[in-house]
């Protein structure tokens, strides 16, 4: 390869990352703001031009999460933890995600994880104790609406 020719790649790479971190700002501004929907638009625009950002996959899970939307969550937390393996708050924010879906070994696989890399566990728990509450009060008014038919 011609240096030329690599010099115009890592142009182009360090364009796209410019670029990328340009989306990636902005998307945490709607996050910030509370709009989760402008903010996942803004960080899928980033996360394709900078695929192996742990950051990036990270908030784009975190805008998932808070939208209810879990198994694509995990995917984005399971991608920022392949990229940056330590990352206590990707792994965290699984837990929770699992923890909506009742996959609560898997919570607690991730939530052990999560601590063991830093994350405070008095929050982590009470965040995951919060998600199971719902989940169970959701369960039993599905349940009510079953047997009413």
């Amino acid at each position: 390869m011609k240096s030329g020719n690599k010099e115009e790649l890592n142009g182009e790479s360090g364009r796209n990352r410019l670029e990328s971190e340009k989306w990636f700002q902005s998307g945490l501004k709607y996050a910030k703001l509370g709009q989760p929907k402008e903010a996942t638009e803004h960080f899928e625009e980033a996360v394709w031009l900078d695929p192996d950002n742990h950051k990036i996959h990270f908030n784009l899970g975190t805008a998932y999460l808070s939208m209810g939307f879990f198994e694509q969550a995990l995917i984005n937390f399971s991608r920022a933890i392949d990229i940056n393996p330590k990352m206590s708050d990707a792994y965290g924010n699984r837990a929770v995600a699992h923890a909506a879906l009742s996959e609560d070994e898997l919570c607690e696989k991730d939530r052990l994880k999560a601590i063991k890399y830093g994350a405070p566990p008095d929050g982590l728990d009470e965040v995951i104790g919060y998600v199971k509450d719902r989940r169970k009060k959701i369960e039993e008014i599905w349940k009510g609406i079953r047997t009413d038919r």
